[in-house]
């Protein structure tokens, strides 16, 4: 399955539908902070004082404001490929520092191959040409942590990290190195060949879980209380999971892990792409192959605090009782440009009022199983029209967009309820 699922998640006709919008929005802005060391200015912020720069907000935790800095600022005296902010009531309270990342490095695998190469050679050329970029990338990357790694005992009280366990669920908790100076904290996150970061926060007010700390002080009914109320019935006849925002994937393979992202900061997990990406074992080829992302589902699930049923058909009856319940559903499906034209349009006409009817869905106009393969996640559904509305893992378009019910049972594969 997981050769079938590393084809998909958009083959090179699709890419140019997904704008790349966290980097290179961060590239475009040219900002005068590109090139300066920034690391006192973010130590201050976290004290109370002033922050500067400009910040794009995204999704966030409920209860939480999430912003990256659009600037490519120096950091510990290495350049930073992403700053972000989490706010809790207008105070800053972390922030996160992404050094290393294979996801931004690897992107999609689109190796230019020379015409005059066929065959055996087309292969041997592109498997080389891969081995090198892995290569390079390796180097960077451990050059990257030893140097973190000694600026930051550098400034640590005792000259050294401490060695802690982030998170709770086997598959996705991080083995952190946490250095203390002068009431600051920093964690230092790293995925062999994937990921260096570095989080900063005030000694003593530092979580050592995904869960937002917020949350985690509900009990079971309370948590369920607050999922519940945040599902919404509209005079449209829409029942809607509020508060749900898109996280995009950019220019990478990740729209099965944008979207369990999108579905854990929903549940209350201050989780990223790019560290689930480094749990799943992804392996630095420009796919997901030979990723493990069944065993990533289970362990948002898990570290939530809820259950997650697996199903291999649509089952409209168990997604409704999950969406009432206030939990999102995940669904791996078969994808189109055209039914994804069609269903923006209907989107929009329903939106504005106007007449949203669909006529009858011809089974040959649906994609087939030669078509890509997608994650998207629902977050709602109306009844009487029969459709499931969902969200994307692009930017294109933040509002849900709409599918009748039996689109989803002919083209869906794979199925994630989270329960309680």
């Amino acid at each position: 399955m997981f050769k079938v699922f590393a084809l998909s998640l958009f083959l090179a006709p699709l890419l140019s539908a997904i704008p790349n919008s966290v980097f290179g929005g961060i590239v475009s802005a040219q900002s005068p902070l590109d090139g300066v060391d920034f690391t006192e200015p973010l130590i201050a912020a976290l004290n109370g004082g002033d922050l500067l720069g400009d910040w794009q907000d995204e999704a966030s935790v409920s209860g939480t404001r999430s912003a990256y800095l659009l600037a490519r600022p120096k950091v510990f005296n290495q350049e930073a490929l992403l700053v972000r902010g989490l706010w809790r009531e207008e105070k800053l309270e972390e922030v996160q520092i992404t050094f290393n990342d294979a996801g931004s490095y690897f992107g999609y695998f689109e190796e230019e191959v020379p015409a005059a190469l066929k065959g055996r050679e087309r292969g041997e050329f592109v498997k080389v040409q891969s081995e090198e970029r892995r290569e390079e990338f390796a180097i960077l990357h451990e050059e990257s942590y030893a140097k973190m790694k000694e600026e930051l005992a550098a400034r640590a009280a005792n000259g050294k990290g401490k060695a802690l366990r982030f998170g709770k669920s086997r598959t996705i908790r991080a083995e952190v190195l946490e250095y203390l100076w002068e009431g600051v904290s920093a964690h230092l996150f790293h995925g062999p060949d994937r990921l260096v970061r570095v989080t900063l926060g005030l000694e003593g007010e530092r979580s050592e879980h995904w869960m937002d700390r917020e949350v985690a002080e509900l009990n079971d009914r309370e948590y369920e209380q607050w999922l519940r109320s945040r599902t919404v019935k509209k005079d449209s006849g829409d029942q809607v999971l509020e508060g749900m925002i898109v996280v995009p994937q950019g220019y990478r393979p990740y729209c099965g892990l944008n979207t369990l992202v999108m579905a854990g900061r929903y549940l209350g997990l201050h989780l990223d792409e790019d560290w689930l990406a480094s749990a799943g074992k992804f392996q630095n080829t420009g796919s997901a192959a030979g990723s493990q992302m069944l065993s990533l589902y289970g362990s948002v699930a898990s570290e939530a605090g809820v259950k997650m049923k697996r199903l291999n058909q649509f089952d409209a009856t168990l997604v409704k009782r999950s969406l009432r319940d206030g939990l999102p559903v995940i669904v791996w499906r078969r994808w189109s440009r055209d039914r994804d034209v069609l269903h923006t349009r209907m989107s929009r006409l329903f939106s504005r009022g106007e007449e949203a009817k669909w006529g009858e869905v011809v089974k040959s106009e649906l994609p087939n199983k030669k078509s890509p393969l997608h994650a998207s996640v629902i977050v709602g559904f109306n009844e009487e029209r029969n459709e499931f509305l969902f969200l994307e893992s692009w930017a294109s378009l933040n509002a849900p967009r709409r599918m009748l019910a039996k689109e989803l049972e002919a083209t869906s594969y794979l199925t994630f309820c989270f329960q309680n």
